[in-house]
């Protein structure tokens, strides 16, 4: 809880680490340690820092996450030999203007803080790296579709703002509700525009403006982005992709014909999954024909956004000064309300909204942005990315197929893509979408003028980067694909007869289950999942449902929208590399509701070793099986039958923490296969049928071995490159060394070698190093700097390369005696480090420095071997891997040949 005075005499201290303690306060004697160069204060109390700490001049990393910080003193700008400085969640609400002189800052973390603006002079500090800001819900500079993307987009907005801003008062106001309940009538009454009977049915969504005078500062105008939503249910998967967070909702229901009609449940759970902090308003109209009969204070108990319950008659306009006046209140009360923009990008805007067209090219749209002053660097990167987030325009920069297009008018897009979710003759075929039928669907837009040609594929693109379709594989080899196949529309009874859910696995193979239950189910839910699963695909889906195959193992994934839940099932001899595949697909797509409630369930198995009994129908919150995981308790009582289920059986490979379980049983399987074989060579076996039965068992160990294997690749990267994303690094982290003249390792000269370091393709069935390999001779100390991810790739070879899969081009056993030597030589580096004089191996070589448990050490690893890898390859080539993002959430660097089934495919239309 408090620091003695006495620690203020270790005048020579170089490293201080303090974290997770209860400390209040710092005492000023820390302002004696002049020769301080690291200091760790993470995981306290600390409310604010001394002012002494200005003194501590040397000082190269400091880290202050997970206080209570509310202001950093202006001293901790004479701290100008500071590379690293972490404050991630505190209560920061801002920073003294001094951090501009810290010149050589090389990282700044800001995350879980309470911030309004960051200083424009940030913007100045030429070494800084990465400047992590998201996660400040108060953030109006820069705004956080910005902050989330990364440092060089964040340094952009805040130069651009520095040079010339304006304060902007915007938001989008998005209108849903029922067909037909006057959502359009109500937004052309509040433009003051007329009253037209029988008003056409919305297609899709309809963007407009509504301008209205501020409440509380006169002369000032806010502008409301208006979005018209289709009321159709075939609408509704759509819909997701437009309801954000930065938006004023209003709900319509039709008074005549009553809540129930207007399912305003339906309308606010989906808000509420999406957009939990956004204000709503309920809105009955039609109040001429018959007066609104609504127990507003339950919806209110229920729904907490609600912010007002006003009524309308498009035809009369009562009402609508009301509505009028609610409107500007919620809108003027957004957090985000009064942003400062730079004004070259508020003008850049204002051209492309007053463009008459609905798309334009690329370069077209970089030329306007030129016009306003905007560069085009800029303009096609961080101006362009924030449009798209705020719903200004389409863009996709990060699409081959896409990227050349900037859509002006949203609308124009989700009406073409309306008339294929519409067409009865792809629902008639149960959801093919011909592609020689799009001349057909696509005759006439808006205007009655059909859809350009070139437009076909771009708007397929766009359906499949909405998961609304995929490309169904061409019938015969090289043709192209002729066919989509759009989920939403395919009939709902199974095409097959289904058999009942297994409660046991069939001998010789095993099963995981897992059940999703919701508090509300999103449109959408399993049309986007058969989409991003099509890879797998046996061409059995139904609306609500899939079967799935993949490497000899089979999954069965079905929603039950009556009862609320999903359940995930794979069968097989290793089901749990699939498993976890399908389960990061699934949970990738949910995490597009913030606000939805979901837990997760995994089935008991106490009956698996009672032949002939009925199956347990318990469940087990996977949550609370972690944290039992997490506590050292490994056994669970059914609550059933009072037998004793193993939590480590049923979180086997399917979470991070029975990984190395994981690698035990390869080790066992592998220690099996050999001892078997070595029967048979020595004699021991000697019927043929006995020989057959063991092949086959070694076989199928060698199966188990093969998914095991691939799951810990799909693991072990996953961590591994979400580290590099913290750190903004944009390099492989996988690798293997070679002695650079094919000499014996030499542990007592070792260091003083040369090596060859080879990166290598994280494809998860068959990782295999790649060409050119580089140079590496490293003194002494970037080998212990580098320890903690030598031991990363250590495991990775042993456990993470299958057995028998191929290894690159060639697999045979000299491929595999190849790998194992080379994870053998980085094994001896690793042990002979401590042991080098000199070394302090305390920060480098404990067993804590593997991922997420001891961040200063890989940490420091992970940017030394980048630092390197950007200094022998300049023009980052990386022996042709290119960073891939795949449709379970996952990044990967593969090289050509496996990165091509994640591409996207261009559509040649005959």
């Amino acid at each position: 809880t408090r620091l003695p005075r006495e620690l203020g005499q270790l005048t020579k201290l170089q490293g201080l680490s303090l974290d997770g303690n209860q400390l209040a306060q710092l005492p000023p004697v820390l302002g004696q340690l002049t020769k301080l160069q690291r200091l760790y204060l993470n995981n306290n109390q600390l409310t604010q820092l001394p002012s002494v700490l200005g003194q501590l001049t040397k000082l190269q990393w400091l880290s202050l996450k997970n206080n209570q910080l509310t202001r950093l003193p202006r001293e901790l700008g004479q701290l100008t030999k500071l590379q690293r400085l972490s404050l991630n969640n505190n209560q920061l609400t801002q920073l003294p203007p001094e951090l501009g002189q810290l010149t050589k800052l090389q990282e700044l973390y800001l995350r879980e803080n309470k911030l309004v603006q960051i200083p424009l002079c940030l913007a100045q500090l030429s070494n800084l790296r990465i400047l992590q800001i998201d996660d400040n819900p108060r953030l109006l500079a820069p705004p956080p579709e910005v902050a989330s993307r990364g440092t060089e987009q964040i340094l952009s907005f805040l130069r651009e703002l520095q040079e010339d801003s304006e304060t902007r008062y915007q938001t989008k106001l998005i209108v849903v509700g029922e067909g037909g309940t006057g959502k359009s009538s109500l937004l052309r009454a509040l433009r003051g525009e007329t009253f037209i009977e029988g008003l056409i049915t919305t297609h899709g969504v309809e963007v407009d403006r509504y301008l209205l005078s501020h409440p509380d500062r006169p002369g000032e105008t806010i502008t409301l982005n208006t979005w018209d939503f289709g009321g159709q249910h075939i609408y509704h998967a759509t819909h997701q992709f437009f309801l954000t967070h930065r938006s004023l909702y209003v709900v319509v229901w039709n008074a005549r014909l009553g809540a129930e009609q207007g399912r305003l449940n339906y309308w606010l759970d989906t808000i509420q999954a999406l957009a939990p902090d956004a204000p709503v308003l309920l809105v009955a109209t039609h109040i001429d024909e018959r007066a609104p009969d609504l127990n507003y204070q339950l919806y209110v108990d229920a729904y907490p956004q609600l912010r007002g319950n006003l009524s309308l008659s498009n035809l009369t306009g009562a009402g609508l000064p009301e509505l009028e006046e609610a409107l500007a209140q919620q809108a003027a009360a957004l957090p985000l309300m009064g942003q400062p923009w730079p004004r070259k990008w508020l003008n850049a805007e204002q051209a492309l909204v007053q463009r008459p067209e609905h798309h334009l090219s690329l370069g077209e749209y970089k030329g306007i942005c030129a016009h306003c002053g905007v560069d085009e660097e800029i303009a096609a990167g961080s101006l362009g990315n924030l449009l798209h987030d705020l719903g200004k325009i389409l863009y996709f920069s990060d699409d081959p197929q896409l990227c050349n297009l900037v859509v002006l008018k949203p609308n124009w897009v989700t009406k073409a893509i309306s008339l294929v979710l519409t067409d009865e003759p792809t629902r008639a075929a149960h959801g093919i979408l011909l592609h020689n039928e799009l001349p057909r669907i696509w005759a006439s837009d808006e205007q009655g003028r059909p859809y350009e040609r070139h437009l076909y594929p771009i708007f397929l693109r766009l359906m499949e980067r909405f998961d609304l379709s995929y490309q169904i594989e061409a019938e015969e080899p090289g043709d192209s694909p002729s066919r989509s196949l759009v989920p939403q529309l395919l009939p709902h009874e199974p095409p097959i007869q289904i058999p009942p859910w297994p409660t046991l696995p069939l001998g010789g193979e095993s099963q995981v289950e897992m059940v999703y239950r919701f508090d509300f189910v999103p449109a959408g839910i399993m049309s986007w999942f058969i989409v991003r699963t099509h890879r797998y695909t046996t061409n059995r889906h139904w609306r609500d449902g899939v079967l799935l195959e993949y490497e000899g193992h089979d999954a069965r994934v079905e929603l039950n929208p009556l009862v609320r839940e999903l359940r995930l099932l794979v069968t097989g001899v290793s089901p749990h590399n699939f498993f976890t595949i399908l389960k990061n697909t699934l949970d990738l797509l949910l995490a597009r509701f913030e606000g939805l409630r979901v837990s997760r369930e995994v089935p008991c198995i106490c009956h698996w070793q009672r032949q002939g009994e009925p199956p347990c129908g318990r469940f087990y919150p996977y949550d609370d099986l972690v944290r039992r995981m997490e506590r050292g308790r490994y056994m669970v009582e059914c609550p059933e039958t009072f037998e004793q289920v193993s939590v480590r059986t049923l979180l086997f490979g399917i979470h991070e923490s029975t990984l190395d379980e994981v690698m035990v049983r390869i080790d066992e399987n592998t220690g099996r296969i050999d001892e078997r074989t070595q029967r048979i060579e020595q004699g021991q076996v000697q019927t043929a049928e006995d020989i057959k039965i063991i092949l086959q068992q070694n076989k199928q160990m060698l199966q188990q071995n093969e998914q095991m294997s691939e799951l810990l690749n799909r693991e072990f990267t996953r961590q591994w490159n979400l580290e590099m994303q913290k750190l903004e690094a944009e390099c492989p982290s996988t690798f293997f060394l070679m002695p650079g003249d094919e000499r014996r390792f030499n542990p007592k000269n070792w260091v003083s070698q040369e090596y060859r370091l080879h990166l290598v393709c994280q494809h998860p069935p068959q990782p295999h190093g790649v060409s050119p390999s580089y140079s590496l001779r490293q003194p002494a100390e970037w080998w212990a700097t580098v320890s903690p991810w030598l031991n990363q790739a250590i495991r990775f070879l042993k456990y993470a390369v299958p057995m028998g899969k191929a290894i690159g081009a060639v697999y045979d056993e000299e491929a595999m005696e190849a790998l194992n030597t080379h994870a053998e030589l980085m094994e001896k580096m690793v042990s002979s480090l401590p042991k080098l004089p000199g070394l302090d191996s305390g920060e480098h070589f404990d067993e804590r420095s593997r991922i997420g448990q001891d961040e200063h050490a890989v940490g420091a690893a992970l940017r030394a071997l980048c630092t390197y890898l950007e200094q022998v390859d300049k023009p980052k080539h990386w022996g042709g891997l290119e960073r891939t993002l795949t449709p379970d959430g996952n990044i990967l660097w593969l090289c050509h040949e496996h990165r091509q089934p994640y591409e996207v495919r261009a559509l040649v239309l005959d």
